[in-house]
């Protein structure tokens, strides 16, 4: 699936679901070989900071060529030689500043209304017409291709899928364990309900709108460096908060931070960086 930018808060996953067989799991950790987790840890040159990566960015790239080569195929691609060619001009700016410009990329615009845009594993880039059309500026829409960079810069898709599979992991062991235990067995069903949904609401969501938010901010960091206006990113993101108004779930079964706090959290971190004053 895609990592898209949504006017409804919402985001799809921006790397393939990682799927493991129970009987794969069982058999991995009785023989003590599924995710070496010690070792797996790695800081990010670009944001200091320490992340779980059980894949590599090669192995998440070849898992999603093919979603990318289907996408292109039955999804339309603007005729409009303009719009191409602002997205193009933008996109190569903003990559050079993110020091990704000499790195190859595919860059695809789609003639769709979707106000999104997303970044799949191995450099492919889609942007919705719809996203250009709702941008006022070229600086808003640099915010967008800025945030796309960051995605990648930040590792987010290796990040987000090793964090899955080893929630996989640790609900298989926690059910292997209530399966031995004749005074837990009578509330597996119960146990692991709660188990699965303490994973989804405390660990997998928060993850992925901390994502965002790093995102946000290397995007910004980009921008600047590519010498656009970096308060449009935050007036993006009220502009995007004033058009879905009622249209979001509560924060906390959100893929995605609130508008609001993305405005507020750009805002800032623009004022702290000394990019502006606003």
């Amino acid at each position: 699936m895609t990592e898209h930018i949504d006017i409804d808060g919402e985001i799809l996953k921006d790397a393939p679901r990682v799927s493991m067989s129970r009987r794969r799991i069982i058999q991995g950790l009785a023989a003590g070989s599924v995710v070496p987790i010690l070792s797996s840890c790695a800081t990010n040159p670009a944001t200091g900071r320490n992340q779980l990566l059980l894949f590599g960015e090669s192995q998440i790239a070849q898992m999603a060529s093919t979603a990318w080569t289907d996408m292109k195929a039955q999804t339309p691609q603007t005729a409009d030689s303009r719009l191409t060619g602002r997205v193009n001009r933008i996109w190569g700016r903003i990559a050079d500043a993110s020091g990704r410009g000499n790195e190859q990329w595919d860059v695809a615009v789609f003639d769709t209304d979707d106000v999104n845009a997303f970044v799949m594993p191995g450099n492919k880039v889609g942007v919705y017409r719809g996203i250009a059309e709702f941008t006022d500026n070229d600086d808003q829409l640099s915010s967008v291709l800025g945030h796309e960079v960051g995605h990648v810069v930040g590792r987010h898709a290796a990040e987000r899928m090793s964090v899955s599979t080893l929630a996989q992991v640790g609900l298989v062991a926690g059910q292997i364990a209530i399966a031995q235990s004749d005074e837990l067995r009578q509330y597996g069903g119960q146990i692991a309900a709660l188990g699965g949904a303490a994973l989804q609401f405390g660990v997998i969501l928060p993850y992925s709108r901390n994502h965002e938010l790093e995102a946000d901010r290397l995007g910004v960091d980009y921008m600047h460096t590519a010498g656009y206006d970096v308060k449009e990113s935050v007036r993006l993101w009220e502009k995007m908060d004033a058009n879905s108004k009622g249209q979001r779930p509560p924060e906390f079964m959100s893929t995605h931070p609130d508008p609001t706090r993305r405005a507020n959290d750009l805002r800032n971190y623009i004022n702290a960086r000394g990019y502006a004053l606003i």
